[in-house]
C-alpha cells in the first residue's frame, strides 16, 4: 500500500466506512481489506457513529498501526447517511469504495471494479453480496476472477429505477458523489438514496454479476428492519421528486410509483394506511389515471411520519 493523501499523495481509492457497533466484525472485515490484490493506492476512513461497544477502540488501533487509516470519531449517533457524507468530505481518492464493514471483501474486489470502471468509462460500478450462514470468523470470500457478466447502462437513472441494485457494494468516482450531493441526509439509511442521487448525474453505470462481498451471520443490519426500509424508501423517492420536478414524465412516473410501492409494502407489514384509498391510488397509477404529483403523496407521508420504532437522522 502506498501513502494516502494524509502524507501528500492522493490515492486511487478511498474506502469510506461508517461504523456503528461492529467491534466483533471489524477485524475480519479489515483483514479482507488488507488482503486486496492489485496495483492501486488507497486510504481508509472509518467514521464512528457514536458506537456503544468497542468499535472505536478497534478502528483506532488500526489507525495507530497503519498511516493510511484514519478515524473520524463522533459523540452523537446520526445515522449512516450523514456519516458517509462526513467521511467523503475528508476523502481525496479518485474513487470511493463504499461497503458495509461487517462483511468480507473478495480479495480482488477493488482491482476488478477499478478495471471495469476504466474499461467502460463508468463512474458507478456495482457488485453483489452473497449471504452465508457461516459466522464472520469462519466465512470466506472467494476471488471474483475473470469472465464476469457485465451490463453497461448509459442511462444510469433508468437502471437504478429497476431492481436489485441497492446493496452497499459500490465503487464510484468521488467527483460524481460530490456533484450529486452525496446521500439524502433527511433519511437515516443511505442504501436507496445514494445510487438514486448519483445516477442522475452519472455518465454510465456498470452492473456486474459478481459477488464482491460475503455477508456472514454477524448480527442484525439496519436494513433488516423491514418497516425502516419501507419508510426510508418512501421518503428517498418523495424527496427526489421534490428536488427534481424537471424529470422526464416517464421517469417521474416511475419514481412516483416507487413511493406507492413502499406504502403498499408498509401496509402489508402493518402500517395503518387506509387500504381502499391506497389500493385505488395504486391501481390508478398503474393504468395511468389520476395525478402523479407530490400532493398525492401527502396522505401517505403523514402515516409514515407517525410510525413507531423508526430511526430518523438528527439535526447536526
Amino acid at each position: 500500500m502506498t501513502q494516502s493523501c494524509l502524507n501528500g499523495d492522493a490515492p486511487d481509492v478511498s474506502f469510506v466506512l461508517p461504523v456503528y457497533n461492529k467491534a466483533e466484525a471489524l477485524p475480519c472485515f479489515f483483514a479482507s481489506l488488507m488482503a486486496q490484490q492489485g496495483d492501486f493506492s488507497r486510504e481508509v476512513i472509518f467514521v464512528d457513529d457514536a458506537s456503544t461497544d468497542e468499535s472505536r477502540a478497534v478502528i483506532e488501533k488500526f489507525a495507530s498501526v497503519h498511516d493510511f487509516v484514519r478515524v473520524i470519531a463522533n459523540d452523537t449517533n446520526a445515522g449512516p447517511a450523514i456519516r458517509l457524507n462526513q467521511g467523503v468530505e475528508q476523502a481525496c481518492g479518485t474513487y470511493l469504495a463504499l461497503f458495509d464493514c461487517d462483511e468480507l471483501l473478495a480479495p480482488d474486489t477493488i482491482s476488478v471494479m477499478l478495471g471495469m470502471a476504466r474499461e467502460h468509462g463508468a463512474d458507478m460500478v456495482h457488485g453483489k453480496g452473497r449471504k452465508t450462514d457461516a459466522l464472520m470468523a469462519q466465512a470466506k470470500a472467494d476471488a471474483i476472477g475473470v469472465g464476469v457478466s457485465v451490463a453497461v447502462f448509459e442511462d444510469a437513472l433508468e437502471r437504478i429505477l429497476g431492481r436489485g441494485i441497492v446493496r452497499m457494494t459500490w465503487l464510484v468516482e468521488r467527483a460524481l458523489f460530490e456533484k450529486a450531493g452525496g446521500c439524502d441526509t433527511d433519511v437515516f439509511i443511505q442504501d436507496e438514496s445514494l445510487p438514486l442521487r448519483l445516477s442522475l448525474h452519472a455518465r454510465r453505470v456498470v452492473d456486474a454479476d459478481m459477488v464482491v462481498t460475503v455477508i456472514p451471520d454477524a448480527g442484525s443490519h439496519l436494513s433488516g428492519n423491514k418497516m425502516q426500509q419501507h419508510h426510508d424508501r418512501f421518503f428517498v423517492y418523495a424527496h427526489f421528486l421534490a428536488a427534481h420536478p424537471e424529470l422526464a414524465p416517464d421517469k417521474y412516473r416511475k419514481v412516483f410509483g416507487k413511493c406507492l410501492s413502499a406504502a403498499r409494502k408498509a401496509k402489508r407489514d402493518g402500517a395503518p394506511f387506509n387500504t381502499l384509498d391506497l389500493q385505488c391510488r395504486y391501481l390508478a397509477h398503474k393504468i395511468r389515471l389520476g395525478r402523479s404529483d407530490l400532493a398525492e403523496l401527502k396522505r401517505f407521508e403523514s402515516v409514515f411520519q407517525k410510525l413507531p420504532g423508526i430511526r430518523r437522522p438528527i439535526n447536526l
